[in-house]
């Protein structure tokens, strides 16, 4: 998903001459594939409430989707948020499902009060050229990189500030600036319906160290970890300082078998300037940044982390977020004022 240095209106933010402190890879996907929709259906919940019905049939209902990954966390209320996020390669096969009468039937059913806990679904649809993805190995793959066709690198265009955005194709002519917000469409009762503005910023920013060992395995935990930790504790509570609507610092599991050694952030930020504002500069992701430089270009590629990200920026459309019986702190609903 490169983008050409020619015929550009906004120049690279590439320095001269730059050579990566450490190598990094992008997914390359078919060359007809347009768009990626993503769908983030979850509840949440008291950390002691019984939800593995709700798990296993939203588990059965994301069977035929392009990627399912399921995740849960701890959110700035106290509760937990369990989820599925579901992409499709097809917007249209996205939107079928989504008003099938079996997914119609489950979004009723969880709906009613009687379940002591709250659902909501964040539904984005995505072209490739206001997204990238970023690896630190050419082997792993995650998120919608699960389904991808090839990778490419190791790849110029990473570990400065303003990379991400260098990524992006459309970058070369668009800014991505917001001149909306975020607005509340519909409100009954306990439902909430919040409809994303142009150019909201989407990161998911994963981490597996299910592969890592010995001195790799320790580093990870004792001191890299904590330090995002603290990162993802500040987007999620105090995320509005940065313009972050919210954060989820999730770990990912497998429906009835258990955790996965796999984390990680899933952040709305209003624009992708205000997220290269707190990676650049704010004090807590800085200290991730360099904890991450003081370890790992010591390995080289015997790195064990796997460490990915992909980043979309919104166009204008049908980006919303439903959310029944959830607190104002729950997703976009972060970014609104309720009646």
């Amino acid at each position: 998903m490169a983008n050409n240095t020619t015929n550009r209106k906004l120049p690279l933010k590439m320095p001269p001459d730059w050579e990566p402190p450490v190598p990094a890879w992008s997914s390359v996907f078919a060359e007809n594939q347009q768009d990626v929709s993503m769908c983030i259906i979850g509840c949440q919940h008291k950390s002691d409430a019984y939800i593995s019905e709700f798990v296993g049939a939203l588990n059965g209902l994301a069977k035929n989707a392009d990627v399912c990954d399921f995740a849960t966390c701890e959110d700035k209320d106290g509760l937990s948020q369990t989820i599925a996020i579901i992409y499709w390669m097809d917007a249209q096969a996205c939107a079928d499902w989504l008003h099938s009468d079996v997914v119609t039937l489950f979004w009723e059913l969880y709906s009613d009060d009687k379940w002591g806990f709250g659902i909501f679904r964040e539904v984005f649809n995505v072209p490739f050229e206001r997204l990238e993805t970023l690896f630190s190995g050419p082997v792993h793959n995650h998120g919608f990189s699960q389904i991808r066709k090839d990778i490419e690198g190791p790849i110029e265009r990473h570990g400065y500030w303003g990379g991400m955005r260098d990524r992006i194709p459309l970058s070369a002519e668009n800014p991505f600036e917001a001149h909306q917000t975020l607005e509340v469409i519909e409100q009954q009762g306990n439902r909430v319906v919040v409809r994303a503005h142009e150019n909201l910023c989407i990161i998911r920013s994963g981490q597996d160290w299910s592969h890592t060992t010995g001195t790799q395995r320790e580093e990870y935990l004792n001191q890299i970890e904590p330090v995002l930790k603290a990162g993802m504790n500040f987007l999620r509570d105090e995320g509005d300082e940065v313009n972050c609507y919210s954060c989820r610092y999730m770990t990912q599991f497998l429906p009835f078998k258990g955790k996965q050694e796999c984390t990680f952030g899933l952040a709305f930020f209003r624009t992708m300037s205000d997220l290269e504002a707190w990676s650049e500069s704010h004090p807590t992701h800085v200290a991730i940044f360099n904890t991450f430089l003081e370890i790992a270009p010591k390995y080289g590629p015997d790195l064990q982390l796997q460490l990915w990200h992909e980043v979309s920026v919104l166009p204008a459309g049908s980006q919303y977020g439903e959310y029944i019986n959830c607190t104002e702190g729950t997703g976009l609903l972060a970014g609104v004022k309720l009646s």
